[in-house]
């Protein structure tokens, strides 16, 4: 019989059989690692794209190892945070590095710090014990984890601008630098030193791109800043190794949504629009980069791209309402009884009899549609009280805790005493998706809700024309909301189904740290949210998947106030015009085949740059509709 060859790239998921392919060179030795390349030797090679290559490979090969593992393992999530950084993913490398940092905690200060157990890769407890150490808070394998861990922490923090975290972490690891000193019998010495050699540590930084920071520069920024910033940035990228993302512009994508416009709007159609494409730039020119690294963008005409958007099939009066839409991906905070857990509608508002509740933990529903897809989608009732050992509630009702059971994962991200309530309801959303997503089984970036948002993302790196930089910063960024809350989030949900642990297969496949940075990512092109007439703090959040199809203009055709069911309204008279070509007829509407124009700030703002400002986190970048266009040159 004739032996056939072996595809050596036959194991390998496509993307990267594709990338590999392109690159001439014999991968055999590189392949044949089990944990991949290293990265200090991934860093000795000459070729900038064999780099990336190889980075991409050793990235698949520990998330592999990571689902095989029978617990978190610090050395291989610390391992990948640190392929990530060189990757110029820095906020990916933080939530690595930051879980690797929380179990070295649990290592040394005990169970308390969090409900993970770390293990090394063969799945004994981490790390190894020593009988010769008097405590574990010496350990010393455990501490110089640590250490590594803040410093690319501290990195990561410094990239992305969160100086508050960054100064926080800066000064846990000069404290930790010196126990450790201290242990190893060292004599103190003067702190500038201590700082000269984490320096040292910090700097020891490169990427497959051109360095973005100066870390001496940073870090004497960082420690004179008497003003730190709580947020940063981070690059909005649909990432190599991202299979879920659709083609909004293909045939089927257009068939699928329209199948379901037709259902809450039967006079729209959904189409490619072409659009200019929007310029990265923030507070006038001024590209958002790291600390100290801020630098003057001019400003040029931009280009077109394809987009979706809605168009009118006849002819549409003014008044008219076109779009009627029930959506469940909503956030509300604080969670009460006042507001559909659905739909966000209040409930007030509704006759009692209409009003449904659940029955198992009796939260409240406007309605009996609202309360089926509940049922259906995302709040399973635990009728029978059901509850662990633990107090947690039953794998088969993981988010409805009954009458008394633990209510942790309802109670995550809602402090009404919170000062960032506009960033927890991006967490609420981001907790709806994944009950979404648990509850019918759905990888989250499938779900109808989330497929073809758009997420304004800056293209996916090229192995044969990789950039000289990597992509822009766009995306609002909060250590809080990205990495701390989402990960007591599963530490919660894995005590109710413990294949959602962190780290483990399923959470890997479903729910890893990209998978999150992809959905805020949409979220923050289309989500919309309501204050409290209470307090005037944001309250409700909501993503409708069909009515935020219609793109923005300061100069809208159609209008919508915050309710439970969404509607789009032609407007009643034009919103603006231009001063020199004043309309000659009066406004009879939408004709058929004209766009849709939504609007996603007030539009009654008669300054431009302020309502360019209030988009930014929204569109990515400056608004350049008509009206915007316009006013800005004639300023």
């Amino acid at each position: 019989m004739e032996d056939r060859a072996v595809d050596p790239l036959a194991d390998l998921p496509q993307y990267l059989r594709d990338i590999l392919t392109q690159l001439p060179e014999d991968h055999t030795v590189a392949l044949s690692e089990t944990r991949g390349p290293s990265v200090p030797d991934v860093k000795k090679l000459s070729d900038r794209r064999k780099r990336y290559a190889y980075l991409l490979l050793t990235r698949h090969r520990l998330t592999q190892l990571l689902a095989e593992c029978p617990g978190p393992c610090p050395d291989l999530i610390l391992q990948r945070a640190e392929v990530y950084e060189a990757l110029g993913y820095s906020e990916l490398a933080l939530a690595d590095a930051y879980v690797s940092y929380t179990l070295c905690l649990v290592a040394l200060d005990g169970p308390d710090v969090s409900d993970l157990e770390p293990v090394d890769s063969a799945g004994n407890p981490w790390p190894a014990s020593d009988g010769d150490q008097s405590g574990n808070d010496s350990n010393p394998v455990a501490l110089e984890h640590k250490y590594r861990s803040l410093v690319l922490m501290c990195r990561s923090a410094i990239i992305l601008g969160v100086q508050t975290q960054a100064k926080l972490w800066i000064d846990e690891v000069l404290a930790v630098k010196r126990f450790i000193r201290r242990l190893n019998g060292e004599e103190p010495r003067e702190p500038v030193r201590d700082i000269e050699e984490v320096v040292g540590d910090f700097s020891k930084y490169s990427t497959v791109y051109e360095d973005e920071s100066k870390f001496h520069k940073c870090v004497k920024i960082l420690r004179r800043d008497v003003k730190p910033t709580l947020f940063g940035w981070c690059q909005r990228q649909i990432f190599p190794w991202n299979e879920h993302e659709p083609d909004r512009m293909s045939r089927e994508a257009l068939i699928d949504i329209n199948e379901k416009l037709h259902v809450a709007a039967p006079d729209l159609e959904v189409e490619i629009s072409t659009l200019p494409t929007l310029a990265p730039s923030l507070n006038g020119g001024m590209q958002r980069l790291s600390v100290g690294e801020a630098k003057t963008c001019g400003f040029s005409t931009a280009n077109c791209s394809s987009q979706l958007g809605l168009f009118a099939k006849r002819k549409l009066a003014p008044g008219a309402t076109i779009l009627r839409e029930r959506s469940v991906l909503t956030a509300i905070r604080p969670h009460g009884e006042a507001l559909c857990d659905a739909c966000a509608a209040d409930i007030e508002a509704i006759d009692r009899e209409d009003r449904r509740y659940c029955a198992g933990c009796n939260i409240p529903f406007c309605s009996e549609k609202c309360q089926t897809a509940a049922k259906e989608r995302y709040h399973r009732p635990n009728k029978e009280d059901y509850q662990t050992d633990e107090g947690y509630p039953p794998a088969e009702a993981p988010f409805c805790p009954g009458t008394s059971g633990n209510d942790d994962l309802h109670t995550l991200g809602r402090a009404e005493s919170s000062t960032t309530p506009e960033w927890d309801l991006y967490f609420l959303l981001l907790s709806r998706t994944m009950q979404l997503a648990e509850t019918q089984t759905l990888h989250p970036l499938d779900l109808f809700e989330t497929k073809y948002l758009w997420g304004d993302f800056s293209p996916t790196p090229e192995v044969m024309d990789l950039p000289i930089k990597s992509g822009p910063k766009s995306l609002p960024y909060s250590v809080r909301h990205h990495v701390e809350l989402p990960l007591q989030w599963f530490e919660v949900l894995m005590h109710s189904r413990e294949r959602c642990r962190p780290y483990s297969a399923t959470w890997l496949k479903k729910y890893d740290w990209w998978i999150i940075q992809t959905l805020f990512a949409k979220f923050r092109g289309v989500a919309d949210a309501q204050q409290s007439t209470w307090t005037g703090k944001p309250e409700v959040a909501a993503v409708h998947p069909l009515w935020c199809l219609a793109n923005h203009s300061c100069n809208p055709n159609v209008t919508w106030k915050p309710s439970g069911v969404r509607n789009l309204t032609v407007v009643r008279e034009r919103v603006w015009e231009r001063p020199d070509i004043p309309s000659q007829t009066a406004w009879e509407g939408i004709r058929a085949g004209e766009e849709i124009w939504n609007h996603y700030t007030d539009v009654q703002e008669k300054d431009y740059r302020e309502r360019r400002g209030r988009l930014q986190a929204v569109l990515g970048g400056d608004c350049r509709c008509e009206r915007c266009t316009y006013e800005s040159k004639q300023s």
